[in-house]
C-alpha cells in the first residue's frame, strides 16, 4: 500500500474564516443555509498567497494547450455565449473574461478574482485591451460576492494536478447554484482522472546502486532515500514510454452541470491494468481530461488533455509511488484501490492512497 500526503502538504494550524456554501441561492446569506454543506480549514492563506504572483499566472498564460483549448471551446460553444451574460470564477488575469467578451461576443462578463493584486490586474488589462464596457472585474470570493443579475454561462479554469488539488471546483459549485440560469451552460462540462501504472527506471537504478557502491553495502542510504522521494505524490511529466499498461478510467465526475455541491470530499475507485510489457512497476501515475460539451463521450467535445501523450501542460502528472519496484510480464494483471480524499488538516490539498 502506498498512502501520501498531497503535492505541496504542509502541517498549517492558522484559522480562516473561508467558508465554501454548498446550496446556497442567490440572495441567500450563509447564516440561512443551515443544511448546506460547509468547508473550513486552514489553506486558504497559503492558497491566495500563491495566486497573489505573478510569475503563477505567467506561467499559467504560457500554457499554450490550456489557453488554445478554452479560446477553442468558446468559438465552438458561440451559440450559448453570444450576447449572454458570463461568470468567470477565479478570473485571475482576466484573460478567459476578455476571450469570452472578445471571441464570444458575450454581452456582459463578470470577472470574479479573490485576490486584490490579481483583480487589480484584470481591470487594467480589460482597460489596456478596450473591453471595459463588456468586463466588469469583481474582487472578492465567489461565495461572498453578490451579483447583481443571474449569468448565462460560467466559465472557469478550476482544475488543479490530478484534478482536483485545490478544491476550487466547490467553489465553482457554489457559484453554479447560486447564479446559473436554469439551462445555463459550464464551461468544462465534464471531468475525469485516469490511471495507469509507470515504470521509473533512473530512480530504480539509482537506489539500487548503494547495494553495490564500490564493493559497498550502502542499501540503508538508498531506503532512505526512496522514502525521502515517496513522501509525496510526485508531479512530473511522465514520458509515455514510461507507461505499462493502458490507462483506466479511475474517477468519473460526470455532468458538471449536476455534481452535487459538496459531493467532492472523497473519491474511491477499484482500478484494473493489464500489462502490455515486461518491466519494474514503479507507481501508479495521474492526469485528468476536462470535456466542453454535454457529454465528455460527444466526439465533437473540445476537450483538454493533460495524458503523457498529448502536448506538455503545467499540470504534467502525478505518481504515487509504491515503495517497490515489482517486476511484472506482459500481459500482467495488477490492481490496485485508489482513494482520494480531502486532508483534515488542509481542505485545499487530498491524501492519496493506492493499496495494491
Amino acid at each position: 500500500m502506498a498512502e501520501a500526503m498531497t503535492p505541496g502538504d504542509e502541517d498549517d494550524d492558522r484559522e480562516t474564516s473561508k467558508r465554501q456554501r454548498c446550496g446556497d441561492e442567490a440572495g441567500n446569506s450563509a447564516d440561512a443555509a443551515t443544511s448546506s454543506y460547509t468547508l473550513d480549514g486552514p489553506g486558504d492563506e497559503d492558497y491566495f498567497e500563491a495566486y497573489d504572483s505573478l510569475s503563477v499566472h505567467a506561467l499559467m498564460l504560457s500554457d499554450e494547450p490550456r489557453v488554445g483549448v478554452y479560446l477553442a471551446a468558446i468559438k465552438a460553444n458561440l451559440e450559448s455565449i453570444q450576447d449572454k451574460v458570463v461568470l468567470d470564477v477565479g478570473a485571475g488575469s482576466g484573460i478567459l473574461s476578455m476571450l469570452a467578451a472578445k471571441h464570444g461576443a458575450a454581452a456582459r462578463v463578470y470577472a470574479v478574482e479573490a485576490v486584490p493584486g490579481m483583480a487589480s490586474l484584470a481591470r487594467d488589462l480589460v482597460l489596456r485591451n478596450g473591453l471595459q464596457d463588456r468586463v466588469t472585474v469583481i474582487q472578492g470570493r465567489i461565495e461572498d460576492v453578490e451579483l447583481p443579475e443571474k449569468v448565462d454561462v460560467i466559465i472557469s479554469e478550476w482544475m488543479g494536478f490530478y484534478l482536483v488539488h485545490e478544491s476550487m471546483l466547490e467553489s465553482v459549485l457554489v457559484a453554479r447554484d447560486r447564479w446559473l440560469k436554469p439551462g445555463g451552460v459550464m464551461m468544462p462540462s465534464s471531468a475525469r482522472i485516469w490511471a495507469a501504472p509507470v515504470e521509473a527506471e533512473p530512480l530504480r537504478r539509482e537506489i539500487e546502486r548503494y547495494s553495490n557502491l564500490h564493493g559497498l553495502d550502502l542499501s540503508p542510504v538508498g531506503e532512505a532515500e526512496l522514502a525521502r522521494r515517496l513522501r509525496e505524490p510526485q508531479v512530473e511529466a511522465i514520458e509515455a514510454h514510461r507507461l505499462l499498461a493502458a490507462p483506466v478510467l479511475a474517477v468519473d465526475l460526470g455532468d458538471l452541470h449536476s455534481l452535487k455541491c459538496g459531493g467532492t470530499a472523497e473519491f474511491s475507485s477499484q482500478v484494473s491494468f493489464f500489462t502490455l510489457r515486461a518491466g519494474h512497476a514503479a507507481g501508479i501515475a495521474f492526469w485528468f481530461d476536462a470535456g466542453f460539451g454535454k457529454l465528455s463521450t460527444d466526439k465533437n467535445v473540445v476537450k483538454i488533455n493533460t495524458d503523457p501523450g498529448s502536448p506538455p501542460t503545467h499540470w504534467q502528472q502525478t505518481v504515487v509511488y509504491l515503495g517497490v519496484f515489482a517486476p511484472v510480464e506482459a500481459g500482467e494483471e495488477l490492481s490496485a484501490l485508489v482513494k482520494l480524499k480531502q486532508s483534515e488538516e488542509n481542505p485545499r490539498q487530498y491524501d492519496i492512497t493506492v493499496d495494491t
